[in-house]
């Protein structure tokens, strides 16, 4: 929880609030942890997450980063990773429709396309977001942040918005900052937090680590699934959910059904991990491909 208090994690570690404090600080300074989010629901806000999945041709360095200039100027940007595999650049926007998500396709192609050797996207349809396990060494079946799926859209106006922008850029930002920034009591904030909790548009708080800072690798799996019954898919969802260095699972409409995000130690971690999730629903799976993450660019989620 990004949200927890220094004496609640004072008391976890046995020690005292300042050298809580400290060492949160130490940890932010040296990288560590480069932010707190809020996590929304997409439906809840009216917004649809879109995925776009782009293989280079024989691109400079210099055109790349002129590409990824290109979209992080967008403002429905969400997410961007360079990426070592079948593909090697990953865009993520969020859109209240398809036809805004098209649009902006057609600009990135129009000014970029003949340095797309070729390209894939997907929509999510459902997704779930874990804690660290590796790291915890809990179990994540009580902080499960279900973050998109079919729900209807709640009637949000502006004092709701600022409050979820504020929230998504720091979630450990105290009311009387908050207020500071956006004009509205500490006390109307606390009420609207509380609020937007209770209605299932803020469905929890994350922190954000350089997962190379922690010594790991972050890898991407691709997955299309073949004659899945009910019971085995449970099966896989239970399994994604106990395994401890999967952090997300995403149901997508695309090439291939389901997404994980795993953080691990090493090549041959993430191979054993990859081998045992292939031998153990061979009967479901029909391909399986990775992808390696090299370097991240996002924003707050609204």
């Amino acid at each position: 929880d990004a949200t927890i208090s220094l004496n609640n994690i004072a008391s976890m570690l046995n020690t005292t609030k300042e050298v809580a404090a400290y060492r949160l600080k130490r940890l932010e300074e040296r990288g560590i942890i480069t932010n707190y989010i809020g996590i929304y629901h997409l439906a809840k806000v009216g917004l649809t997450h879109f995925k776009l999945y782009i293989k280079l041709a024989h691109t400079s360095p210099e055109k790349k980063r002129e590409i990824v200039d290109f979209v992080l100027k967008e403002k429905n940007f969400r997410w961007l990773a360079s990426s070592e595999g079948n593909y090697d650049i990953m865009i993520a926007v969020h859109f209240p429709s398809i036809f805004e998500f098209d649009q902006f396709k057609e600009r990135l192609f129009t000014k970029f396309g003949e340095f797309f050797q070729r390209n894939s996207f997907a929509i999510m349809t459902e997704a779930e977001a874990y804690p660290r396990q590796y790291i915890s060494g809990e179990s994540s079946n009580s902080k499960i942040f279900s973050f998109c799926g079919h729900e209807k859209k709640e009637k949000l106006d502006l004092d709701d918005i600022l409050i979820l922008k504020s929230v998504s850029a720091n979630s450990r930002a105290s009311s009387v900052k908050m207020s500071e920034k956006i004009g509205l009591s500490d006390r109307v904030i606390r009420y609207r937090r509380k609020l937007l909790e209770k209605k299932g548009v803020i469905v929890g708080y994350k922190i954000v680590t350089d997962h190379k800072k922690l010594g790991c690798l972050f890898f991407k799996c691709l997955i299309k699934m073949r004659n899945a019954d009910k019971k085995r898919l449970s099966d896989f969802r239970v399994y994604v959910r106990q395994h401890p260095n999967i952090i997300h699972w995403l149901k997508v409409l695309g090439e291939w059904d389901t997404e994980l995000e795993l953080e691990v130690s090493s090549i041959s971690e993430f191979y054993g991990i990859s081998n045992e999730i292939r031998n153990k629903f061979s009967d479901i799976i029909s391909t399986f491909d990775s992808l390696l993450i090299t370097e991240e660019h996002f924003t707050p989620q609204v």
